[in-house]
């Protein structure tokens, strides 16, 4: 790793910002030198500091809290196999060993969710902690601990006794907390609790892509609007096939943005990162495999991080014999996994259960707001953010509203309309997210997983499911709001009492499916299956249509061809486009020497691909043409991220066979009318001139590898660079199965993907890998800081070591103090 020197004289505390690891992930922090000489440089392989010693993986520790013996296994990659008697010990263990490895990275977490983050890094981040305190995450945790089963309130004490078990008696804090000058404060049971909270509302699809469409309104009407809002192509595929059903319009929905306008912002900010849609697994039972057996993938895709955004492990003793991807801070297996018996792994439903209501307030009394019923006093919190200073802390009050519908969001969320609630499943416990994942956890068949599935309202997700019997199917989870009208696409009035929520879809109702004929399930972040109520408007189909292409081919698997699928490269949007890109510029000299790459080109987003790189250029000045005359370039640039842009891919796929299309006219050319293939002929010039520039004249040399890298990066990175990897070639784009989607604003640096992986031959368990880069460790300097990154970057997974972890020859006890 490169490293930089920086002077501690240009790094104050008040320099950056932070977003949050885990869905929670922070993203930029500062630190305050030690003294005004001090250079803040990476240690060297000298440095003997305590903050640089990595905990020992073998012996004996002796600690307070624990009844008996546990023995912990840990794997050359750093994965620890916990074996426990009892279930308390098993927890607290948990809790002990992840804080071991990722303790500043759980503090970070739960300081969000306190919205204390300003208590350790300063001024910078008294936006985020308003908003956290606003929305009131740590409000919700502790009603949602109090009306958790008494079983899962033990779990969660156990792990925070576990974690507290290692905070008392660490003598060597990462080497996070010397930079900032900082100590962790005792873990309590609902810092657990807010981090599933902070997870639940990560994956929440409506809570940024509303305020945009409302923008988008206001700036350039209905009838644009009403091509952006996503709407699937008649030909996507469905995760089950379909039962006849058709969605209902809407009743009511109107597509004029109401209210008073508030304060536009084309920064993104979002102190819970965004979650960039790329997840899948694919599920194929026996009949379909040459083992006979059920063979299963998983993949849940976000932003990839340094510390790694989940933690492998695996717990064995009562009930539990589990193993997967687990959430720092958070007891349990959550992501994806599998027991003895089944196998799991989620992707986002994409659901739509969190809506904005305009509240009118009184004239007469800024405490009061309108109903049908006459006005009606908020409900007022007096809030404290508390804000390291070199001398101490300084303190800001001040006030949050809540109205029937929710917190009053707009001083704390850009774009958001003037006094404009904020109305979200998970801010109404219980949501009983530890209830049902614990439960899930144990499940033995596919009843005990919809059992335990049954209770869970938030967040939505869609978990695939296998067992060793050979059955596959799924369960959407969701609570669905039904609306008296509308469907939650804009912010809506609060006033009328027109678009309230009467209830949610049972779950009954909830798309599921079980040994489906076909002999395979799969779910790419698109529909479920054809239902008569409104889910959402942000479902995906791109992957799925490449998934579908894939399945046709053969009638059986092997485990290895299945597995190959979770790296699958190829482009269903450049297969839509390119044969249009020929024809339209065919015959333009200046175009023919880049339009050759695409001869013969298999539409692979690989790093030797240069053809590759064109077309990823070519698409996205495609839409930048498309739609930077109405909406500006601001806005236009907010479509063009990562996070939005299937919006203006399913725009283009939905007009793209009008010629004509009123978008393709150039607004700006007011003598002349643009069409679709004026505007693609525009885009491949732009495309050949960007290139040309930034890398060679000479398009052969265009490699994807050279521009599409992935650089994890830590959350003190951006100042201490010396925590970040270098950067790692990698395929795939924001349309493949193996996604790779890329930062707009650093060209084509990937910005997303696989952040961990599973495969699991539900014939033989012992055979089942996983990966979770860019390692298990989040101290700098471990064995386990960066092994993962290179190995994941080629596709290669990790053995998991199920059944035969006990054979591993690092053993470390952790035994009761006397």
């Amino acid at each position: 790793m490169k490293s930089k020197r920086l002077k501690a004289s240009i790094i104050p505390l008040s320099v950056i910002a932070v977003l949050v690891l885990l869905l929670l992930t922070v993203t930029m922090a500062c630190v305050r030198p030690q003294s005004p000489s001090t250079e803040l440089q990476p240690p060297s392989a000298e440095d003997t500091s305590p903050e640089l010693q990595m905990p020992s993986y073998s012996g004996t520790i002796a600690l307070d809290g624990l009844t008996a013996k546990v023995k912990v296994h840990t794997d050359k990659y750093g994965v620890p196999h916990i074996f426990a008697k009892n279930e308390a010990d098993l927890f607290f263990a948990q809790g002990y060993i992840t804080a071991r490895e990722r303790l500043f990275q759980m503090d970070m977490t739960r300081l969000a969710g306190r919205g204390e983050l300003s208590t350790c890094l300063g001024e910078v981040t008294i936006k985020a902690d308003k908003f956290f305190k606003t929305v009131g995450f740590y409000r919700v945790a502790e009603a949602e601990y109090q009306l958790m089963k008494p079983e899962s309130r033990a779990i969660i004490d156990a792990y925070t006794k576990g974690v507290n078990a290692y905070i008392d008696t660490c003598e060597n804090l990462p080497i996070e907390y010397k930079f900032l000058q900082v100590k962790p404060q005792p873990w309590e049971p609902q810092d657990s609790v807010v981090a599933g909270l902070l997870m639940a509302y990560s994956l929440n699809r409506p809570k940024d892509t509303e305020l945009i469409l409302y923008q988008i309104g206001l700036k350039a009407g209905e009838d644009v609007l009403k091509n952006i809002i996503p709407t699937l192509p008649d030909y996507a595929p469905t995760v089950s096939e379909s039962n006849g059903n058709s969605k209902p319009a809407a009743t009511g929905v109107n597509l004029v943005p109401q209210g008073e306008p508030g304060q536009f912002s084309s920064a993104w900010f979002c102190p819970i990162p965004l979650n960039i849609p790329a997840s899948n697994w694919m599920i194929f039972a026996g009949s379909r495999t040459t083992t006979g057996k059920a063979v299963f993938t998983g993949s849940p895709d976000l932003q990839p991080k340094i510390p790694a955004l989940f933690y492998l492990l695996h717990m064995k003793g009562g009930r539990y014999d589990v193993i997967g991807g687990s959430i720092p801070g958070a007891p349990g297996i959550n992501v994806l996994g599998f027991n003895r018996k089944i196998a799991w792994s989620t992707t986002n439903g994409r659901g739509d259960e969190l809506d904005y209501f305009i509240e009118k307030l009184n004239p007469d009394n800024p405490n009061q707001y309108l109903t049908e019923n006459g006005y009606k006093d908020f409900k007022l919190i007096d809030e404290v953010v508390k804000i390291k200073i070199k001398e101490g802390f300084n303190e800001e009050k001040f006030q949050v509203k809540i109205s029937r519908h929710g917190p009053i969001i707009s001083d704390v969320v850009p774009n958001a309309p003037a006094n404009c609630a904020m109305m979200w499943v998970g801010l109404q416990p219980p949501t009983n997210i530890f209830d049902g994942f614990d439960a899930l956890i144990r499940a033995n068949n596919f009843e005990e997983f919809r059992r335990a599935l049954s209770v869970v309202k938030t967040p939505t997700l869609n978990i695939g499911y296998a067992d060793v019997k050979g059955n596959i199917g799924y369960q959407y989870v969701m609570s669905v709001p039904l609306r008296k009208n509308g469907d939650g696409t804009l912010p809506v009035p609060g006033d009328t009492g027109e678009y309230e929520w009467t209830g949610f879809v049972p779950f009954e109702k909830l798309p599921y499916d079980y040994n489906p004929a076909k002999g395979y399930v799969a779910s790419f972040n698109n529909p479920p299956m054809d239902v008569d109520y409104h889910i959402t408007s942000y479902f995906m189909f791109e992957r799925a249509l490449r998934f579908d292409e894939i399945v046709k081919n053969k009638e059986k698997f092997t485990p290895e061809e299945i597995r190959s699928m979770q790296l699958d490269n190829v482009s269903m949007v450049a297969k839509r486009w390119v044969l249009e890109i020929l024809q339209v510029c065919g015959n333009t000299e200046e175009l023919r020497t880049a339009l050759a790459l695409f001869h013969g080109w298999n539409y692979s987003i690989d790093i030797q691909s240069p053809a590759a790189t064109l077309f990823n250029s070519f698409y996205a000045h495609l839409i930048r043409n498309t739609l930077e005359d109405e909406l500006g370039k601001e806005l236009c640039d907010m479509l063009l991220n990562p996070y939005l842009i299937y919006q203006p891919d399913m725009m283009l796929t939905n007009i793209m066979g009008n010629n004509n299309h009123f978008l393709f006219d150039d607004v700006k050319t007011p003598d002349a009318k643009e069409t679709r293939d004026d505007i693609i002929s525009r885009s491949m010039k732009d495309a050949v001139n960007e290139l040309s520039t930034r890398l060679d004249g000479d398009p052969t040399k265009w490699e994807w590898g050279k521009v599409h890298t992935m650089t994890f990066k830590h959350s003190l990175g951006s100042k201490l660079a010396f925590f970040n990897l270098e950067p790692i070639p990698t395929h795939g784009d924001d349309f493949t199965i193996n996604a790779g989607a890329w930062d707009n604003k650093d060209p084509y640096a990937m910005d997303s993907g696989g952040v961990i992986r599973m495969v699991v031959d539900m014939s033989n368990l012992e055979s089942a890998t996983l990966i979770s880069p860019p390692g298990q460790s989040g101290r700098y300097k471990s064995p386990y800081y960066s092994d993962q990154a290179e190995i994941w970057a080629k596709g290669v997974q990790i053995p998991a070591h199920y059944l035969s972890a006990e054979k591993l020859p690092q053993l470390l006890v952790l035994e009761p103090a006397r």
